[in-house]
């Protein structure tokens, strides 16, 4: 008897502190689905551990408000908390927290370590806001509205206090427009090389010297551009315009152009960093991934044989809705008009929904789950 007594008691003191252990579970989980529901853009990585009747907590986040929401729900249980939750950027950067990408294409990874998973590239002359180190890689996050989170290597970035980035941001700018080129150390093609440049890399303007430009790249090289390849960043940003003739021109340019999964460059493209690209040459920015990108725009009826499609609409593929499964979208490509779309699956290319064409892609017509406009015109 005294036994089963005692298994008891043990058995409730376990279960109570269970019990508890899953509140404060619940409670982080309904914090960080209130104010991070997206990890690819916000951080809430917060533990609950308790000690002799006093809570700990423990993690780092990039929004405040939701570490003072939590704490401020556990105290009014009149529970004693030690706060050990750090808010990103971390302290221990001091001012240090302006990044700017000093390579023409850097690779963002999900860890920090170069065998990791590639999520997304940034280019040169992109910010980058520095939440936290690790060895020789940092923790970023790119600028709105992408805010997409991810480590990249210090050899990719120059990192500045306010003062510095200030500067920067002041410079007069140019944006490279051709497919690849490079920046040299003299007016001379067959000179060294100080760097490769991409499709959008931005650089500063030192001194216009006739078919050649002065540069300053954001980690303090110097070289020289073909003037015939750039643009006045502020110029091109005013003329620029998201318009059907011009993005599917755009589109057209990266046919053959390979496959990378997390690319968003010119050196390859995954099927949303593709249609980010195209997007972005003509002012436009779109979020990083496929499923992001398809809450932007107005949802299109595309009818029973793609009648209500224009070209420039985006056109969403994975699985749809259904016996209580939800949505899931898995790919992205754009409409070019005639039932033909243009995306990047192994390579950019055209293919058809229409079954007789030659281009015609069976997979993709069976996974086609929506199309979005973005270009009212």
């Amino acid at each position: 008897m005294k036994k089963t007594l005692n298994f008891w008691l043990l058995f409730l003191m376990v279960s109570s502190v269970f019990s508890q252990e899953n509140l404060y579970e619940n409670l982080i989980q309904e914090i960080s689905q209130k104010y991070v529901p997206d990890k690819r853009v916000g951080v809430f990585d917060v533990k609950i551990y308790e000690r002799e009747n006093v809570l700990i907590l423990k993690g780092e986040t990039t929004v405040k408000e939701a570490k003072y929401e939590l704490l401020s729900k556990l105290k009014q249980n009149s529970v004693n908390v030690i706060d050990s939750v750090i808010i990103l950027p971390s302290p221990e950067l001091g001012d240090k927290v302006y990044g700017v990408i000093s390579v023409s294409v850097a690779n963002m990874r999900a860890k920090p370590a170069h065998q990791a998973e590639l999520v997304n590239q940034v280019l040169m002359g992109n910010s980058v806001k520095i939440l936290k180190r690790h060895g020789y890689w940092f923790f970023v996050q790119t600028e709105p509205p992408e805010n997409y989170l991810g480590w990249i290597e210090e050899g990719g970035l120059k990192i500045f206090d306010l003062n510095g980035f200030e500067k920067w941001a002041k410079m007069e700018k140019i944006i490279f427009t051709d497919y690849f080129g490079f920046v040299y150390s003299q007016k001379d093609k067959k000179s060294i090389p100080v760097s490769d440049l991409v499709m959008g890399d931005i650089l500063g303007v030192v001194k216009d010297e006739g078919r050649w430009i002065f540069v300053f790249l954001p980690d303090g090289r110097t070289g020289y551009v073909e003037k015939n390849q750039v643009e006045n960043l502020e110029k091109w940003r005013k003329n620029v315009s998201l318009n059907v003739d011009n993005l599917i021109n755009t589109a057209k340019k990266f046919v053959g152009f390979p496959y990378l999964w997390g690319g968003t460059s010119v050196k390859g493209f995954d099927c949303s960093g593709f249609t980010k690209v195209v997007f972005k040459m003509n002012g436009f920015e779109l979020p990083r991934d496929a499923d992001q990108q398809s809450y932007l725009g107005v949802e299109i009826d595309p009818g029973k044989d793609f009648e209500n499609l224009k070209p420039g609409d985006l056109l969403f593929f994975g699985q749809k809705s259904e016996e209580g499964k939800p949505e899931k979208i898995t790919h992205v490509g754009i409409y070019l008009g005639n039932k033909e779309f243009i995306h990047c699956s192994g390579k950019v290319s055209i293919d058809s929904f229409d079954p007789k064409a030659p281009n015609f892609n069976e997979y993709r017509y069976k996974t086609f789950v929506k199309a979005k406009r973005l270009i009212k015109k």
